[in-house]
């Protein structure tokens, strides 16, 4: 492990409000400026509740095993009980400080209830984007204690903290990188009274990004309305009630002292004239202002994506969009609207259930972007830093290039890496550890791949396939496909997925390709003849322990262990049979090391029928043909000339029937 020198400012500044401290605070001070410089100190009011705070400012030391270049706030809580409240005392010092000073990753909690690190880490585990917060208790920095023992406290709670785990959306902008020039525009837009669409796969940060814009308004005293369509108190809503709902959160948003909204007007008939009069009087009744109306993953009350069937089938989305639009066109000033979603085809759409659509051609929209190299490199390093890993310069890119800059999939990838980081830190992240955590990745990240594309695969199936072709190396039939639609080439650029240049069209995000290639690799169809034969003996012998499995679990559960080993042995050739000397039916039809043949296994399956025939589903017959065409072309010894096109065809047939039967009772 590396060194690190101290060289650099430590103790006390000279107009430091020393006087402002008790006594047994003024000791803790003295001990903390031995490691570090205290420069500023103060005290905060919340509710009832007195905390006295102070600035400490980085050594050499310290900003070289923990990346802090700013100084830290520190507050004191002399309560002997710790109440989470305490941690808004740290927003209440950042108001009255130059922001530029602090260093907002980073806090430090002294607290007077002997049990503060156990509390901290239990609030942490509630809310994973809370700075990191180092907690002593009084009377640990007031006891005697070595050199080391408050660097080891920053050690562990910096380096025992994965800040790249991050599954839910992000609300606070400590963690939340590389989109504030797209949060800006979309701010900008409103402002100019432009209405916006902004599509992306899940995972891509479409709710954080609607996150980042709130705070952004917020902070420019702007008025919005947040409406998140995945809900079922929205989705099941008729286009009459949700009217009735964006219409009285746009009246919360104005702040309007005039009466909510009246439910009972909004009508089929009369909804479109209640929401006009109601917005109306919002508007009016304070200080003219835009709002900015968002909908949050609009596929859900999308034609043909929605969750319920009215939005899904029927005329609901046109009457809804009709309104808003009719509204806007009148009055621009009023509101604009943002949907935020997966897929575009709502807005592109020309026709909807026989209707003109009422957003064809009428909302300009962006794809979310993938990261650039540089924006990698900025979340990656910093993160990284904090946690005390050193990545080279060349990871970033490979970052980059592997995971098509998507940051969600970057950072499980950087918080598998730190997981395989055991020893001391700073640990340093090179290309053959990188290599290595790849492969593992590859399995640990099947569940967030699936999670990318499932989207495509469960409503935008032509997509999902065009996709499917591209990674199986099917060109002709995906050029195909993308020469007859090229809207489906267009979302799948806009997705970043696919990338296109003057020499086509190729994956953006490596790991997906592999996934796909991985998932659908029985879907190619230019095999050669040393493929197919390969293909058939690899499923072949899947199948193969599939059946011992099956069989012995469901003639143990029939006749008991015993019998059911009597069985499977008198299904075996008495030759064979006195060679194995055994009926125990964990041995013979044992997973990975039966001593029985395929052709036992077909011959036990037509001897006990009548307790098979209820899994199988399907003819005796029709199962035998089935298993004996596998056992002929797949066994090891079959010629290349054995397998033709046809039969080949048909053996894919029987695979993905005996496939799915076996994966369903395995």
């Amino acid at each position: 492990m590396p060194s690190y020198g101290t060289a650099s400012r430590t103790g006390i500044h000279s107009d430091f409000p020393l006087d402002l401290f008790s006594e047994r605070e003024q000791s803790i001070l003295q001990h903390l400026g031995r490691e570090w410089y205290i420069t500023h100190g103060g005290q905060v009011n919340i509710a009832s509740s007195i905390y006295k705070y102070f600035l400490m400012r980085p050594t050499t030391l310290y900003k070289e095993m923990f990346n802090l270049e700013r100084e830290i706030i520190a507050v004191f809580s002399s309560y002997p009980a710790f109440e989470p409240r305490t941690l808004d005392a740290f927003d209440k010092v950042k108001e009255s400080i130059q922001e530029l000073r602090i260093e907002n990753v980073c806090r430090v909690l002294i607290s007077d209830d002997p049990e503060i690190s156990i509390r901290i880490e239990n609030i942490l585990k509630s809310d994973p984007e809370q700075p990191i917060v180092i907690p002593f208790s009084y009377s640990e920095l007031t006891a005697s204690y070595d050199d080391f023992f408050i660097r080891n406290r920053f050690r562990n709670h910096f380096y025992s903290r994965d800040l790249f785990s991050f599954f839910s959306p992000l609300k606070k902008d400590l963690y939340f990188f590389g989109r504030s020039e797209l949060v800006q525009d979309l701010v900008n837009r409103h402002k100019s009274g432009e209405h916006i669409g902004l599509f992306g796969l899940r995972k891509s940060g479409k709710t954080s990004i609607i996150y980042a814009v709130e705070r952004v308004l917020n902070l420019q005293d702007e008025r919005f309305v947040s409406i998140d369509c995945e809900l079922p108190s929205i989705h099941k809503l008729r286009w009459n009630e949700l009217l009735h709902r964006v219409a009285t959160e746009y009246h919360q948003s104005r702040n309007s002292r005039l009466p909510k909204p009246n439910a009972e007007a909004y009508t089929e008939k009369g909804a479109a004239d209640a929401f006009h009069a109601d917005i109306f009087s919002a508007y009016r009744s304070k200080k003219a202002q835009p709002v900015l109306i968002m909908f949050d993953e609009i596929e859900r009350i999308s034609p043909r994506t929605a969750a319920s069937s009215h939005w899904r089938e029927g005329d609901d989305f046109v009457y809804f969009w009709q309104t808003l639009r009719g509204f806007y066109q009148r009055n621009p000033e009023i509101f604009t609207y943002m949907i935020v979603g997966t897929n575009p085809s709502c807005i592109e759409l020309s026709m909807i259930s026989g209707h003109e659509n009422p957003l064809f051609g009428s909302i300009p929209y962006l794809y979310v972007p993938s990261f650039s190299v540089d924006q990698v490199r900025q979340m990656v390093r910093k993160l990284g830093r904090y946690m005390g890993l050193k990545f080279d310069e060349l990871i970033y890119a490979k970052l980059t290039d592997d995971y098509g800059g998507h940051p969600f999939l970057i950072r499980q990838m950087c918080s598998a890496i730190n997981a395989s980081c055991k020893g001391d830190r700073p640990a340093n992240i090179d290309k053959a550890l990188y290599e290595r955590v790849t492969k593992e990745f590859e399995i640990i990240s099947l569940d967030y791949m699936e999670m990318i594309v499932q989207v495509l695969r469960d409503h935008y199936p032509d997509e999902f396939e065009m996709l499917t072709l591209l990674a199986l190396g099917e060109f002709d039939l995906f050029g195909a496909f993308a020469a007859d639609h090229e809207r489906y080439t267009k979302h799948l650029i806009g997705y970043g997925l696919l990338h296109k240049s003057e020499n086509g069209l190729s994956f953006n995000v490596e790991a997906i390709k592999l996934f796909l290639q991985k998932q659908h690799r029985y879907q190619r169809v230019n095999l050669t003849e040393d493929e197919r034969i390969a293909e058939v003996s690899e499923r072949r012998n899947k199948i193969e322990k599939g059946l011992r499995v099956l069989i012995k679990n469901t003639l143990k559960s029939r006749h008991g262990k015993k019998e059911a080993g009597k069985r499977v042995a008198g299904a075996i050739p008495e030759s064979r049979r006195r060679s194995l000397a055994t009926d125990d039916i964990e041995v013979l039809l044992s997973r990975d090391k039966s001593p029985l043949f395929f052709l036992d296994l077909i011959n036990i399956v037509k001897r006990e029928w009548d307790d098979l025939k209820n899994i199988f589903d399907m003819e005796k017959n029709k199962v035998v043909v089935m298993l004996e065409d596998i056992n002929d072309y797949g066994r090891s010894d079959a010629h290349a000339n054995d397998v033709s096109g046809d039969d080949f065809t048909q053996l894919r047939l029987y695979f993905a029937k005996l496939e799915k039967l076996l994966q369903e009772w395995s």
